[in-house]
């Protein structure tokens, strides 16, 4: 089935090992990368961080009527030895941690996919290009992609590291939307490599009533699983802390500079699908 153009339009984000010019640094909310006395323990709870600073980012809405009430998050950003750490945090008066479950028909005698959808947090940073939030611009870049799903991943302590190619090209696996320059984009999303962090399953007779699709894996290596978190949802306030080395030495991974900037974007859906979430604009992580 084709994807609305609405789809397309930033699920995620940005980001670029180039110095930015003064101009578009201006036009940007800055993040700095602290240096951190010692490094943090990822509990969910953010106690480590209460002395470093953080910004307040401004979301906006993916496409007008939306269900996604969040319109802000909070970021801090630091650097300990070899690793590079986040803490995020976000309004969420619901903890969402179901994602589309399979639910038994009584009347069709089979299970059907539910409507619940799970959480999501979404950061990314541009390896090669020149990235654009709006993916039908026809830039071309490729971006390192974090993926964190609070029943996909959250649970195993990763984030699902991932890329995202964007090409006036065709690409192998890749969708096709026309561009607003008139020609055609192709947006390519894949995993890193290594092990999947999840597997699908279908039940071909009655088990329970509810049963889940997702099954985790149970300590998946590789690429895929480099990005290390531990998200947790307290009174109305979802709290991530993420890690991951500076350099992981893998060709699908974005290196963090020691000094300058990396440009860099968000995105949250609150148990929402693709088509329905908030994004930041472009974000200018200062080392």
């Amino acid at each position: 089935m084709r994807m609305s153009r609405a789809e397309c339009l930033v699920l995620t984000m940005i980001g670029a090992l180039s110095t930015l010019t003064m101009s578009a640094a201006a036009a940007a909310a800055t993040i700095t990368m602290h240096a951190l006395d010692s490094a943090p323990v990822l509990d969910g709870h953010g106690k480590d961080w209460s002395a470093v600073p953080g910004t307040s980012i401004a979301l906006n809405p993916s496409r007008t009527g939306i269900t996604t009430a969040v319109s802000s998050v909070d970021i801090k950003g630091g650097v300990h030895g070899d690793f590079v750490y986040f803490l995020v945090e976000w309004a969420d008066s619901t903890e969402d941690k179901v994602h589309k479950p399979w639910g038994w028909d009584k009347q069709q005698k089979k299970y059907v996919k539910g409507p619940q959808r799970e959480d999501r947090f979404a950061m990314q940073f541009v390896m090669d290009g020149d990235y654009s939030t709006n993916w039908l611009s026809g830039k071309e870049f490729k971006a390192d992609m974090w993926h964190w799903k609070s029943t996909r991943s959250n649970p195993i302590g990763l984030v699902h590291d991932k890329s995202t190619v964007i090409s006036s090209k065709k690409l192998t696996k890749a969708r096709e939307f026309p561009g607003d320059n008139g020609g055609n984009v192709y947006i390519a999303r894949h995993s890193d490599a290594g092990d999947k962090l999840y597997t699908t399953k279908r039940y071909h007779k009655y088990e329970q009533d509810v049963m889940p699709k997702y099954i985790l894996a149970q300590d998946p290596q590789g690429s895929s699983a480099d990005v290390k978190v531990k998200g947790k949802w307290q009174d109305g306030i979802w709290c991530l802390e993420i890690r991951r080395k500076r350099d992981t030495g893998h060709p699908d991974d974005v290196v963090f500079p020691t000094r300058g900037t990396l440009v860099g974007g968000v995105a949250i859906y609150d148990r929402s699908g693709d088509d329905d979430h908030t994004v930041s604009d472009n974000l200018v992580f200062q080392f």
